[in-house]
């Protein structure tokens, strides 16, 4: 019997107990409906429920009852050594009965409507038990048939009675199943053959999957596939789904392995104009004929490997608040034509904020599979900092896999009411933690460090004077880089209209150059946000909405004398925002 056959056997043993011709057998038959039942072994794990019931290979004439019986010990023995199961485990009868006054004796009346099992306890240690069965007729001696079937083993071959056994393999035994991975780099538009050392202590199949490494920015990119698998002796392969990146449920490869060693070798082809990726590939090795939860399959998984193309920059976006309150999240698409696509919306409510500001632009999360809380890889990817009516600035951080891209806010503290301006400033002097700035009423311009926590609201450092002066200016916008040097910098717009460049210095105590004059004629924007790189050609631009509520890009350039092109409409329809940013 193949492993196949093995594994639907045990699965289904009942349902094929359950002929249409046992439920209609009559109560004579002839000799070709001699009765023919049968065992069969199987291999199970922790957490499995192998059945104990046998198969009917031939016969119809069933209409009585089947004894089965179930020990630690070899069929042998009338008397039942080593009756029962061991600690730990959990008999069922489903729809059976257990005999009274014996131990692991299960009595099903035919036609039946289940078959007895037990549950393996997640802990379980190697053990082997062992089952017996034997036919019994309406009105049969019971306790001949207990005996019969305890001692199945060591009675000449017949079709009513018969034995089988189930072994069970601990997760310690099951783990001696090794796979070891060869996985180099695949070429962009090219191919390279990777190869699995496999240690099959059992026989098993092994299922060949592949991910995205986290970590990593990700991006849509030309399908690789998996061909020409090389098994060798003892093994047997199949590809039933070759995209390494189909979405479909399954393996990419799978292989049917008898005990040994073995090299399983494949190719991984890449089409033209990949983008660089990391992927991981990881194998489930499945050793058990009986039913057993996946979980209890032994897993490897391999160290990241590269996929080779273009390098891979973040998506930028851009958050607006409605006059409703309500927040929303556009998502960047990387194309200067059309920088920005659909709108997510986070939430009403935020309305009651009189400044709101990200504190670096709103850039694309790395991925990880599942939800990563607020922590070092969530940092300057776009916090955001709110203060209310009442002065309190509170804090929203980051967060991955959910539904809501921010963290319930945290309580910085009170007293901001001071200040007429609060703006991200970005990284300033490259820590890893974002920063503020804030302006007072009186013109003077402060920076406030930020310090990385992330258990409370401690999130800056005592406040750094920038400068006075401050107070000739309506807009501030910073956060990102425009002038090519790798500092977050910072645009200035006086009240006639002038806009100009303050370039990063790293510094804390003095964090801005002298001023670069931009150009005149920026007094038409009532909204102006240095976004990051909408498109897609690594340098930081910006946005500014006219009073006709109509929406501008300016694409960066990397020069701080000129850090932007002309402009390009993005749309209208953006008057319904109160704030961008």
């Amino acid at each position: 019997m193949t492993r196949h056959i093995r594994r639907t056997a045990a699965l289904f043993a009942a349902a094929g107990f359950l002929t249409a011709g046992t439920l209609l057998a009559p109560t004579t038959a002839s000799a070709a409906d001699e009765l023919k039942l049968s065992g069969y072994d199987v291999v199970a794990g922790p957490g499995s429920m192998p059945r104990f019931f046998p198969i009917v290979e031939s016969g119809t004439t069933l209409w009585g009852k089947v004894v089965v019986t179930v020990g630690t010990k070899p069929m042998t023995d009338p008397a039942g050594a080593g009756a029962g199961l061991p600690k730990g485990y959990v008999a069922r009868a489903n729809g059976c009965t257990q005999a009274a006054g014996y131990t692991g004796v299960f009595v099903c009346q035919t036609p039946i409507t289940g078959d007895p099992d037990a549950v393996v306890p997640v802990d379980a240690t190697d053990t082997t038990l062992y089952w017996g069965f034997a036919y019994m007729p309406d009105g049969g001696d019971l306790a001949a048939a207990v005996k019969e079937a305890r001692s199945a083993g060591s009675l000449p071959a017949a079709g009513g009675r018969g034995t089988a056994k189930v072994t069970v393999k601990s997760a310690a035994s099951a783990a001696l199943n090794t796979v070891a991975f060869d996985a180099p780099a695949v070429p962009n538009g090219g191919t390279v053959r990777q190869q699995l050392r496999v240690h099959a202590a059992d026989a098993g199949r092994l299922a060949l999957r592949f991910t995205k490494a986290p970590g990593q920015l990700i991006r849509a990119t030309p399908v690789i596939r998996l061909g020409k698998p090389t098994p060798d002796a003892g093994a047997e392969c199949t590809v039933p789904i070759p995209e390494l990146d189909s979405g479909a449920a399954g393996a990419t490869l799978y292989c049917e392995l008898e005990p040994g060693d073995h090299v399983i070798g494949y190719e991984l082809t890449s089409a033209p104009g990949q983008y660089a990726q990391k992927y991981v590939a990881y194998t489930s090795y499945d050793l058990y004929t009986a039913a057993t939860p996946p979980e209890a399959f032994v897993r490897h998984t391999s160290a990241p490997f590269a996929v080779q193309g273009s390098t891979v920059r973040p998506f930028h976006g851009l958050m607006a608040r409605d006059t409703t309150g309500r927040l929303w999240k556009y998502s960047g698409t990387r194309d200067a034509d059309a920088p920005l696509a659909y709108r997510d919306l986070i939430g009403p409510g935020w309305q009651t904020y009189t400044a709101l500001t990200s504190l670096s632009p709103a850039a694309q999360a790395p991925y990880y599979p599942g939800t990563v809380k607020p922590s070092a890889v969530t940092r300057r990817l776009g916090d955001v900092v709110a203060r209310d009516a009442s002065g309190t600035l509170w804090y929203y951080d980051r967060q991955f896999g959910t539904d809501k891209p921010f963290a319930p806010r945290v309580r910085v503290g009170t007293g901001w009411n001071i200040y007429d301006r609060i703006d991200g400033a970005g990284d300033l002097d490259h820590d890893g933690y974002v920063d503020l700035l804030t302006r007072d009423k009186a013109g003077v311009l402060w920076l406030y460090k930020g310090t990385g926590r992330l258990v409370d609201g401690n999130r800056f450092k005592a406040r750094v004077r920038v400068g006075a002066g401050w107070g000739g200016y309506d807009r501030l916008a910073g956060g990102a880089d425009l002038s090519g040097d790798g500092r977050a910098d910072l645009l200035a717009r006086d009240r006639s209209g002038v806009l100009w460049l303050y370039k990063g210095t790293g510094s804390t105590t003095t964090p801005y150059a002298t001023r670069i004059r931009i150009g005149g004629g920026w007094s038409g924007y009532d909204q102006l946000v240095v976004t990051g790189d909408l498109t897609d050609d690594g340098r930081a631009d910006a946005v500014a909405r006219d009073r006709a509520g109509v929406l501008w890009l300016y694409k960066g350039t990397g020069k701080a004398t000129g850090p932007f092109t002309g402009r390009t409409r993005i749309g209208g329809g953006w008057g319904e925002f109160n704030r961008l940013f």
